[in-house]
């Protein structure tokens, strides 16, 4: 069974697949998600799984909303044993923290002028 927080990233997966740009209201939570991304210390031993994540974070287009999808997927198949690079779980909560940026902003009611 899927725990809450899984459920609350898979939700705002599905909802940036049907989107093209990244909410704009959740941009701030990418670029703080992107910086964890980026902090993610690779060694000799770093497996490939965590060399993409990387490697996407510093190909996405932050308005992509496709690019997005894409590293939250990289991250959720990275595995975490064995012992997974220095910065891995900042990284796994920065893509939490993003994921409920995404919900919140589609659950905001459109103000009309």
């Amino acid at each position: 069974m899927a725990t809450t927080q899984q459920q609350e990233i898979w939700k705002a997966c599905e909802t940036l697949d049907q989107l093209d740009r990244v909410p704009e209201s959740a941009g701030e939570s990418l670029q703080a998600l992107l910086r964890r991304v980026r902090g993610i210390e690779l060694t000799g031993e770093s497996i490939q799984p965590w060399r993409d994540v990387v490697e996407a974070g510093n190909s996405l287009d932050p308005s992509s909303a496709t690019d997005a999808v894409g590293l939250i997927r990289a991250v959720e198949a990275a595995p975490t044993k064995p012992l997974p690079p220095k910065g891995w779980l900042f990284t796994d909560m920065a893509v939490l923290d993003f994921a409920r940026a995404v919900n919140t902003a589609v659950a905001e009611p459109v103000e009309v002028a």
